[in-house]
């Protein structure tokens, strides 16, 4: 049987994850379900055998606020492994989240082959930074740098510096104002986590970092968890940061978007100064198909018929004529007639998100056929800029 947990039911589900993964919980600080979580589980009779847990976010994508399914806490007792728990789950799980208005779901996987096989697909990418503190040169700034401490909480030059990256990139969470609760927790004196908001000579919030100290065989690094900037002065105001600590620390580590020019910012990356790596960051699935053909930004103006494959989700799985104008779409429309491509849906969502350029996809990606050559693919599918910073 699979169906929704009741919230009567949430200490087993807690204790079925740490039980799969062999994490000690800790039953004195267990809370219960926030609005906005849902649980799913298959059970043998009575007896729970795999639940996962989906959290309601609102993400960015071009232009709009859409509703995004985070998916969470997926696990199997050992002994119910290879039974179709997590399987059934998200058979059910994936048409709800469609009736219920969802336009996305997102999530970090073990395999990214096992969760392609329920639509999902490789989005986000990152650029992750060590930077060598003895060699880092940032210009001189005329702003200044603030340590948020307890009652000092600087909240909305935080939201602020958010808000720029949350209205620029697809798939970044749009912070609630309960969100920052992490914010009253803060003191760096007795937890030794250091948040830093960087203030313009004009008292404009540019940037700001959250981080630790990390001991290594080598030195101490510091490893930012949160390191936000708007702007290229935001981003050397960290730097000039970071390059005061130099004495005690080895490295800065953090990461950023993978805009290519970014790679630029500083002036030095030669001579071991930094080290680049491209991490993945989860995997997309398009819920409803349709609203986000809506609410997607096109190139230009065309038309284009999709084919799009979705065995989970019944009304997706159709063909869609989009015409767009000015970057819009003018209708979305089911049809009959031939497609200019067939998409399976994890192939659609990880191009409608923005992952790369479509002449790139087609070549390279699976899950695609090309029945008619055409301008409009590359009009619909193209690179867009891409993050996200929060886990679930």
């Amino acid at each position: 049987m699979i169906r929704k947990l009741t919230p009567e039911e949430t200490p087993r589900a807690n204790e079925l994850f740490a039980i799969a993964f062999e994490q000690p919980m800790d039953r004195a600080a267990a809370q219960p379900d926030e609005e906005g979580f849902t649980r799913w589980a298959a059970l043998d009779g009575e007896e729970m055998m795999s639940t996962l847990s989906v959290t309601d976010f609102m993400v960015h994508f071009d232009g709009h606020a859409c509703k995004m399914g985070g998916i969470g806490g997926v696990a199997t007792l050992p002994q119910y492994r290879r039974r179709g728990g997590i399987r059934g789950c998200f058979q059910a799980m994936l048409p709800d989240l469609y009736a219920n208005g969802y336009d996305f779901s997102y999530l970090y996987p073990f395999s990214t082959a096992y969760y392609r096989k329920f639509g999902y697909e490789c989005c986000v990418q990152k650029y992750h930074a060590a930077v060598d503190l003895a060699l880092l040169t940032p210009p001189e700034g005329k702003g200044t740098l603030h340590l948020i401490e307890q009652g000092d909480l600087q909240k909305e030059a935080v939201r602020a510096i958010d808000a720029a990256w949350e209205n620029r990139y697809n798939m970044m969470v749009r912070h609630r104002a309960e969100d920052y609760k992490w914010l009253e927790k803060q003191d760096p004196a007795v937890k030794q986590e250091f948040t830093y908001v960087y203030w313009a000579e004009d008292g404009t919030p540019k940037a700001y970092t959250f981080f630790r100290k990390e001991a290594r065989d080598d030195g101490q690094d510091l490893v930012c968890s949160r390191f936000f900037f708007i702007d290229r002065e935001g981003f050397f105001g960290l730097m000039g940061l970071f390059k005061s600590l130099s004495a005690d620390h080895r490295l800065v580590k953090f990461s950023i978007p993978t805009a290519t020019a970014m790679q630029y910012l500083a002036p030095e990356w030669s001579m071991g100064a930094a080290t680049w790596s491209l991490r993945g960051a989860g995997m997309v699935r398009v819920v409803n198909v349709e609203r986000v053909l809506r609410k997607a930004r096109y190139m230009g103006g065309g038309s284009a018929v999709l084919r799009i494959r979705d065995p989970q989700i019944q009304e997706n799985d159709r063909a869609f004529a989009i015409r767009f104008s000015e970057g819009r779409a003018v209708s979305v429309e089911e049809t009959q007639e031939a497609p200019d491509a067939v998409l399976s849906i994890p192939a659609f969502s990880a191009l409608i998100s923005g992952v790369c350029d479509f002449p790139d996809a087609a070549e390279w990606m699976d899950g695609i056929e090309i029945c008619r050559r055409t301008d409009a693919l590359s009009q619909v599918f193209y690179r867009k800029p891409m993050m996200i910073v929060d886990y679930f």
